[in-house]
């Protein structure tokens, strides 16, 4: 379908809504209604429209997938500012008047009030037929994508901003102005059904021309159980003055992980997907416009080329231009959306995941040479301009055109494991085995070499409590860079302690690297149950030689740097990183007989003095204060944010602070001043935004 068609036909659009802004959308005429679901194709077009109005940059063109990606073990943005800013969404830090969240919001509300123009009007259409099976099969089909559509913006919505304000009624045909505020488990429970009804009629993704890239069953039966999922979880409600309390949301949860279950299990069972592609092989097919049914992506937005989408853009290697151009032919990325420089020894070394998605270089100009990417980040592999065969061109920067797997058959498989596993107290019921079987399969994928990494590995884990935590450690490793860790997080309480232990694996390690060993202590032991091995061989010096031909001699056999695997592309120069993983000194480096081995200092600490990467980048629940007087001073103490009151951190690490003992953590984002003055008075906001 590509994002370009959509733009053509989705002009049809215009037809449906006038405005952006749901409180004061302009009820269009019921002429254009009546001509637009008069006709099949001009259906179809308004049907584009929608799908065109959620790529907004707003929107998941790129905010969703940049600006509130949450900082935990697996995604992190650093930021250096003492002060907080309301902002700065990805460290905890918001308040009402942060100009992002209103965009959002607005954008939001537009492609809500879009989808449901469309149900509207094709409900009424003299073409919604039974009697005229065609017709009426295929208005089902248009139906159900602008249903999917809308569950997935309220379902985000209420990631976001918790209860939300919602109607399924347009600004056309609802008795008010301003949608009321909904509890967020009654619309899950409305959106949860909205889809059952439709989605058995709906066609599967190979019976669709544009295949993956349309909203197909599948996508409708894995939207259920993802939504389910949450509503099982755990979520932050009002509780006073404060903060807010972590809570179930629905005291009845095993019912919706029966939902999630039985949905993931259609899915399965419809046999449709199936993870055939090597892991790398799924990303890189995207950044090559390769749209591929049957395999791991159950749906993906289609972004189109030169059109929008900043997939590869803002993730993947850095590309830096100097005068607005780049010296080869893949052009500009900012690699803005990145991975927790902790991240990669988390993985077991024969994960195939680990060295693709944890990408070290970049390219730098004018000269467009490969360096060590030295940071407290490293960029997501996972998508990559410098993965476009040919490249885009040397004056590009961002619409890509990259699509985003926004459902994978992996996510099913893993949310049926999850399911399985809290409902029948393990996984030694009658689903077990299913269960078992549906978490092989990811690890099969990641492990093709080591098949005692995947059933034996599993076998030592059929307890609940520790099937529960080989699941969430598959989908840590699986989803970096897809918004899911800190969701995932969340639904189990985990978050307040993820990140509290996420920003002192950063100080430790700041601390380690003006000590003369590495041992970050309690933290490896609360990570690696006290086995730090991992941790031990963390080098702060970086032995690697740079803008080399991805090409070396073993035993006098020449074979790449790099193979594709981890690399895509073959045909650029690299840089040799000699030690990622383990300390290496001089004398080890010159005794390989290498020449020209640079060696790059990784400054988490200088002189005594934490970097403020380290001290701020978790600034809205924890950081480390800088001395009286001198904010480039050594010392400090770590301060925990307690219901909006910071206040010294006094727990004892060896005995690993958790949930039980850690205050909440804030992640539901404040309704924008904007859209409160709006409301006139309807709406306000709680845990503790003034």
């Amino acid at each position: 379908m590509k994002f370009r068609n959509i733009f053509i036909a989705g002009l049809s659009v215009v037809a449906l809504a006038s405005c952006s802004d749901y409180l004061e959308v302009d009820a269009p005429s019921q002429n254009a209604l009546d001509y637009v679901f008069s006709d099949k194709t001009e259906m179809n077009n308004a049907l584009n429209g929608i799908y065109a109005a959620m790529m907004n940059a707003d929107t998941y063109g790129d905010k969703m997938y940049s600006t509130y990606v949450m900082n935990t073990d697996v995604d992190f943005k650093t930021n250096s500012s003492r002060f907080l800013s309301g902002a700065n969404w990805f460290r905890y830090d918001a308040d009402p008047d942060g100009g992002a969240i209103n965009s959002t919001w607005k954008q939001q509300y537009a492609t809500i009030e879009l989808a449901n123009l469309f149900v509207e009007g094709a409900e009424a259409s003299e073409l919604y037929n039974p009697e005229e099976e065609t017709d009426y099969m295929d208005l089902r089909q248009m139906i159900g994508e602008a249903k999917v559509i809308r569950a997935i913006v309220y379902h985000d919505l209420t990631w976001m901003f918790g209860d939300p304000a919602f109607s399924f009624n347009s600004s056309r045909t609802s008795p008010v102005k301003v949608y009321p505020l909904t509890d967020r488990a009654e619309v899950l429970d409305m959106l949860i059904e909205d889809l059952k009804e439709i989605s058995e009629d709906m066609k599967f993704a190979d019976e669709l021309s544009d295949g993956v890239e349309r909203i197909s069953k599948e996508m409708a039966w894995a939207m259920i159980a993802r939504i389910a999922q949450t509503a099982a979880g755990y979520t932050l409600r009002p509780d006073g003055e404060t903060y807010g309390k972590m809570v179930r949301m629905n005291d009845n949860y095993l019912d919706y992980y029966a939902i999630a279950r039985d949905y993931a299990q259609k899915v399965i069972d419809s046999q449709k997907h199936r993870l055939g592609k090597q892991f790398y092989e799924v990303f890189y097919d995207e950044c090559n416009n390769i749209v591929a049914s049957g395999d791991d992506v159950i749906w993906e937005i289609p972004f189109g080329k030169n059109a929008n989408g900043k997939v590869g853009y803002s993730h993947g290697i850095k590309l830096d231009s100097y005068q607005s151009e780049t010296p080869h032919n893949y052009g500009e990325a900012k690699s803005d959306v990145r991975l927790n420089a902790m991240y990669r020894y988390m993985f077991n070394e024969n994960d195939v995941r680990r060295d693709y998605v944890n990408q070290l270089i970049k390219y730098d100009a004018p000269n467009g040479d490969a360096m060590f990417d030295n940071n407290y980040t490293v960029s997501n592999g996972k998508w990559s301009k410098l993965w476009i065969t040919g490249g885009l061109g040397n004056q590009t920067t961002d619409k890509t055109g990259i699509n985003f797997p926004f459902m994978r058959y992996a996510d099913v498989l893993l949310m049926y494991a999850e399911a399985v596993n809290e409902i029948e107290n393990g996984v030694g019921g009658p689903n077990g085995a299913k269960a078992v079987e549906a978490l092989a399969q990811v690890r099969r994928r990641a492990f093709p070499n080591n098949p005692e990494l995947v059933d034996p590995y599993i076998a030592a884990r059929l307890s609940q409590d520790d099937f529960r935590k080989a699941v969430l450690d598959e989908r840590k490793f699986e989803f970096a860079g897809e918004n899911m860790r800190w969701r995932d997080l969340v639904r189990h309480n985990l978050l307040a302690e993820n990140v509290y232990w996420t920003f002192y694996r950063y100080l430790s390690l700041a601390e380690a690297s003006e000590a003369s060993s590495t041992n970050l202590g309690y933290v490896a032991a609360y990570d690696f149950d006290g086995n730090d091995e991992a941790y031990d061989k963390v080098p702060f010096t970086i032995r690697n030689i740079r803008t080399t031909d991805n090409k070396m001699t073993v035993d006098g056999v020449e074979q790449p740097i790099y193979p594709k695997n981890v690399f895509p592309n073959q045909e650029v120069k690299v840089c040799r990183i000699l030690n990622p993983y383990r300390v290496m000194s001089s004398a080890e480096a010159n005794a390989l007989g290498l020449t020209g081995v640079r060696e790059d200092i990784i400054e988490w600490s200088k002189e005594g003095s934490i970097r403020n990467e380290i001290r701020f980048s978790l600034r809205g629940y924890i950081y480390l204060t800088p001395d009286e007087g001198d904010e480039n001073a050594a010392g400090g103490v770590v301060v925990i944010n307690d219901n909006g009151r910071f206040a010294m951190d006094s727990r004892d690490l060896s005995t690993f602070p958790n949930r039980d003992n850690l205050p909440v953590i804030r992640y539901i984002l404040p309704i924008p001043r904007a859209v409160l003055s709006r409301a006139m008075g309807q709406y306000e906001n709680k845990y503790g935004y003034k």
